[in-house]
């Protein structure tokens, strides 16, 4: 099984202040969809995808902002 995560990125402007800022969409396939049902299966806390990548992704950003 190919051992990729998808990720795709677009551009987006504020309507009100004309910001842009970058969106992320991640594709859940493949074996990130095994590991995210078996997360989801082994912990109940999580009921969804977005649940998990939210976690994943606030534990990752604490763990890389220890190495500044």
């Amino acid at each position: 099984m190919k051992k990729t995560i998808s990720l795709m990125t677009e551009e987006f402007e504020n309507e009100q202040t004309g910001e842009k800022v970058e969106g992320i969409t991640i594709i859940v396939d493949g074996i990130l969809k095994e590991f995210f049902d078996i997360i989801k299966l082994e912990k109940k806390e999580y009921t969804n995808n977005v649940s998990i990548v939210q976690d994943a992704l606030m534990k990752g950003l604490e763990e890389i902002k220890k190495t500044f």
